[in-house]
């Protein structure tokens, strides 16, 4: 005779017998920011919009200097044409001045030079990161400052003579309006019309202290906020952190695929996740002796 059934523990989920067939994915929790990472980027950002912005002035500067069609008369409206004459004759001696110096054009070939490195820097250090864009980044910086006394001499003597120019275009401008007053409306007698043209002389002879004042302050300011910006830069490209994740991040392979094997497709799980349980069957109760 058969002898008493044992009861068999009814399983914890009723709808998966066996166990659990397909676990849940535990995804990889977010990799960090790696370290010496964020200078890179931030700074490839601001090249190529500095590089971006000294191309665009440069092709500008060409364009005024071919001339373009464009003089110095071609903004000056209710002037007689022998004012617009000598206007055009200032400008084209201011212009002359200039390119018969030799830091006038040292300058402008670094400008070029300056230009072309921030937007291959930026390039390599933003788009397609290389060890070769923190190198280019720190000989910019250093271009930059070893630059900065012909840029301080050309700016300078550019101040002073558009000082003198504007100066001039002012006189011009005035006494023309004086000449076309006095056929308007005559002065009474010879000292009036030397009382206007001395008020007009004190006018300009004063205003110019002024103006190459402030041409003046703003070049100096000009040289230490480029001082900051490309001290800063050197600073961040030659910390330890930033060379070591320049130096690795072309050694990464790009768009590798974890676990991929050619010959047999995706093996395992992605990172992070445990391999799903096995089945687990459930032993067969006991069968009567």
């Amino acid at each position: 005779m058969a002898g008493p059934q044992p009861n068999p523990q009814p399983p914890a989920n009723p709808q998966q017998p066996y166990g659990t067939q397909n676990a849940p994915p535990q995804f990889a929790p977010r990799m960090p920011r790696r370290e010496g990472s964020t200078a890179p980027k931030v700074w490839g950002i601001i090249l190529l919009i500095l590089g971006g912005l000294g191309l665009i002035t440069l092709i500008m500067n060409v364009a005024t200097l071919m001339g373009g069609g464009m003089t110095a008369s071609s903004f000056s409206f209710n002037m007689t044409p022998e004012a617009k004459a000598e206007l055009d004759r200032v400008a084209q001696t201011v212009t002359d001045s200039a390119m018969t110096r030799w830091t006038f054009w040292l300058n402008s070939a670094l400008e070029v030079v300056i230009a072309c490195v921030s937007v291959v820097a930026g390039y390599l250090l933003v788009i397609r990161p290389k060890a070769s864009g923190r190198k280019m980044s720190v000989a910019r910086a250093l271009i930059v400052l070893l630059a900065l006394p012909i840029y301080g001499y050309e700016s300078m003597t550019a101040v002073a003579q558009s000082t003198e120019m504007v100066a001039k275009l002012q006189n011009i401008q005035i006494k023309d309006a004086l000449a076309q007053q006095e056929k308007t409306n005559p002065s009474k007698n010879k000292v009036e019309k030397e009382r206007r043209e001395r008020e007009v002389t004190q006018m300009i002879e004063g205003m110019q202290p002024l103006m190459r004042g402030a041409g003046y302050g703003a070049v100096v300011l000009t040289i230490m906020g480029i001082m900051i910006i490309n001290g800063i830069l050197l600073f961040s490209m030659t910390r330890p952190k930033v060379k070591d994740y320049m130096d690795h991040v072309g050694e990464e392979t790009a768009g590798a695929i974890p676990g991929f094997d050619p010959s047999m497709g995706l093996m395992g799980p992605p990172p992070g996740a445990t391999p799903p349980a096995a089945a687990q069957p459930q032993p067969p109760p006991d069968q009567p002796s």
